[in-house]
């Protein structure tokens, strides 16, 4: 069926039939074009300037480009508007480009390529210009593939037909929806599938895997529905899990393609999954203003891996890491405001464009209560299917379930820097004839103006099994509540869930990786004493790092007479002669740190088997890592995966790879924003906070919306 958008002329629709030869690099391809009935003086196509065209009709003039923008698209023209309104055009080459690495933060790093064809798949995307494009339309397209006997392909809608011929396969794809590219990946598959409701599910895998691909399929049935219920029903006719042959996580319209280590990630079902899953409503259902602001990428890191922690009871705790992500990575780098943010380039990036992205969604939803909340989700949806859009569509949509004006709000959060620190300075109560008069006192200490802040209380009263909660406004710096109670209040928690967006402080937060990972300056001390094929390896993993931070330097232990309290320190190795040091400093921790054993959380790992890694901070606040690892075969493995523990205080690995056998962070003792409140009658009392009511999940009040 075509929907209203291709007959109204809005969108080019592509009529591709390619034919792929993976062992030479080629692809021989026929394109009839139908584009928009709209008069223009002339119309431009973009193609890849490897790719030569043998026959188009009406005849394409090719137009000289600009050498120093090489290598960019070859640039025909079509100067007058066929009275059909269909070009064919006949084309073939090879596209080529290498995978390229880039650097996303200490440690971590993504590959990203411009297309290829080759024996080992084909990865062709928009920008890979391997069909003529025009500059900004969106397409609609039938794409008919013909590949070699043991290959298959994927692009975005539904698959029509999949026929084995003797002489190879021949596959087709289309999707009359708007897109904003057209995508042909193309491999040797081992292919599963099933359905979900009306939504073909499948599994396409390098190498075969039935026990793998029954957990993706019964994933996708789950998290379909989920989403279905909670904003509409799913808008393609299939969703895939496609294998790709590097290190990937890609969220296409329709199906995602993931790396092979990631894929046999055993959390991954129901983290990044889930998140790529639900791109298919945001990002690849409603398309991003990217000139605006990227707000998917916050919207889905809240409606997916907030989401389902949130289901588990761990919302709490996964607002708190996101709140720790930004103190630690922010701090350290230049903070934008939210509304500029329109990709993860590093760990700051993210912190910004996925966490406090996600913690506004979260306040946006305190705010307007679980009803109007989903109900503005369902708006903007509906009013932005398959177009672009931007916080403005957003708030408009909010606005109009709400039936209130949210400009103030949204223009805080998109256009101010920063975050509010908050401090109690003061929670006295006074009897009086009625029972106890609560006098709080809280205080933003951050620099600069005051940001509006609805902030929660939990209040323990005495002979009270659970606490009572209220929400105090914030709009000035200096906020005084007078509350009264029929009883004593004897504690006050303020943000006890970590629902407000704000810059944590230290006493509030273990010591993690990420304090080391986002220092401003950091030195990695090596061990002189350790054998030399562990010292090669620390070192090589020590220079890797340095190379992206000028801000890191390296030395050795037997070169140092103590070690600076100027910035964060890596003690690399068993050997480290300061290594007592952080043994002493986490003397309250459940850790002992022996000379061929760490004893962690109930466990005993063996210093020939396991590579450790420890954090502390030093008296004067600066974080504080020991990194122990008698296996050289490990280190490669660790570069690439310590980044991704930035949330943990500790963690433990074995093997070669290495597999990750514990991790977890070190217990915060007492929150200065959890405070014992001064009686003016000097009484006194060792009661302990009460247990709070936890909300419902989001999910928990959706109803199906078809």
């Amino acid at each position: 069926m075509t929907p209203w958008l291709v007959q109204a002329g809005e969108v080019v629709h592509h009529d591709l039939r390619v034919r792929v030869q993976p062992e030479a690099g080629r692809i021989i391809v026929t394109d009839v074009i139908k584009i928009p009935a709209a008069a223009r003086p002339e119309w431009r196509f973009y193609l890849h300037p490897d790719l030569k065209i043998t026959q188009a009709d009406p005849p394409l003039r090719a137009l000289a480009t600009d050498p120093a923008a090489s290598p960019g698209p070859a640039v025909y023209v079509l100067e007058h508007t066929p009275l059909e309104g269909h070009i064919t055009v006949s084309y073939q080459g090879k596209i080529a480009h290498p995978l390229q690495e880039m650097e996303s933060g200490l440690g971590r790093s993504q590959a990203d390529t411009r297309g290829f064809i080759t024996p080992d798949g084909v990865y062709l995307d928009g920008n890979s210009h391997w069909y003529p494009q025009l500059s900004d339309e969106r397409v609609s397209f039938s794409l008919d593939v013909q590949l070699p006997a043991d290959w298959s392909a994927v692009s975005q809608g539904a698959r029509i037909s999949s026929t084995v011929e003797q002489d190879g396969n021949s596959v087709r794809w289309q999707e009359y929806q708007p897109q904003q590219e057209i995508y042909l990946i193309a491999a040797r598959f081992h292919e599963y599938q099933q359905t979900a409701g009306a939504v073909n599910t499948l599994v396409m895998l390098r190498q075969a895997d039935a026990g793998l691909a029954e957990k993706y399929l019964a994933a996708m049935t789950e998290y379909l529905d989920l989403y279905s219920r909670l904003i509409t029903p799913y808008p393609y006719a299939k969703f895939a899990l496609v294998e790709n042959n590097w290190e990937s996580g890609y969220g296409m319209p329709s199906f995602t393609l993931l790396g092979p280590q990631v894929i046999r990630l055993p959390f991954i079902l129901h983290s990044s999954f889930p998140h790529e899953i639900l791109h298919n409503w945001w990002g690849n259902g409603v398309y991003v203003d990217y000139a605006a602001g990227n707000w998917s990428e916050g919207l889905t890191t809240y409606l997916a891996d907030h989401l389902l922690r949130e289901r588990r009871g761990e919302g709490a705790h996964y607002r708190r890491d996101a709140l720790l992500r930004y103190s630690n990575y922010v701090a350290a780098e230049r903070d934008f405001p939210l509304g500029e943010f329109s990709a993860r380039h590093s760990s700051a990036s993210q912190a910004v464009g996925y966490d406090k992205a996600l913690m506004f969604f979260h306040a946006l939803r305190l705010r307007l209560g679980d009803a109007r909340f989903i109900a503005g989700l369902r708006r903007f949806y509906r009013d932005n299917a398959f177009q672009t859009a931007g916080w403005n569509d957003l708030r408009a949509a909010f606005e109009k379930e709400a039936g209130v004006s949210l400009h103030t709000v949204f223009q805080s959060w998109l256009q101010r820097t920063g975050a509010p620190v908050l401090r109690v300075a003061n929670a006295r109560a006074t009897h009086q004839d009625n029972g106890y008069q609560l006098e709080l006192v809280l205080e933003q200490t951050q620099d600069g103006p005051p940001y509006p802040v609805q902030v929660p209380i939990a209040i323990t009263l005495e002979g009270q099994d659970s606490a009572l909660q209220q929400v105090i406004t914030m709009n000035d710096k200096h906020s005084v509540s007078h509350l009264q109670f029929a009883v004593r209040p004897w504690r006050v928690e303020v943000d006890p869930d970590f629902d407000v967006f704000r810059r944590l402080g230290r006493d509030e937060l273990p010591p993690t990786l990420s304090e080391a990972l986002a220092a401003e300056r950091l030195l990695i001390v090596l061990p002189a004493a350790a054998p030399a094929n562990l010292r090669e390896a620390y070192t090589q993993l020590a220079q890797a790092w340095a190379r992206e931070s000028e801000q890191i330097s390296i030395a050795w232990d037997d070169k140092l007479r103590e070690l600076p309290a100027d910035r964060g320190v890596w003690l690399f190795g068993w050997e480290n002669r300061f290594q007592s040091q952080l043994a002493t400093i986490l003397t309250d921790a459940d850790v002992t740190l022996g000379d061929t054993t760490v004893k962690l959380t109930g466990q005993t790992l063996q210093r020939k088997e396991h590579a450790v890694v420890l954090s502390a901070r030093q008296k004067a606040g600066q974080p504080l890592v020991w990194l122990g690892c008698d296996n050289p075969a490990a280190f490669a493995g660790l570069a690439r995966k310590l980044p991704h523990y930035g949330n943990a205080s500790y963690a433990a690995f074995s093997g070669d790879a290495p597999t990750n056998i514990v991790k977890g962070q070190w217990r915060v003792i007492d929150s200065p924003l959890n405070v014992t409140v001064t009686q003016a009658d000097g009484a006194s009392s060792a009661v302990t906070s009460a247990p709070r009511q936890t909300p419902p999940a989001l999910t928990e009040i959706i109803k199906d919306p078809r």
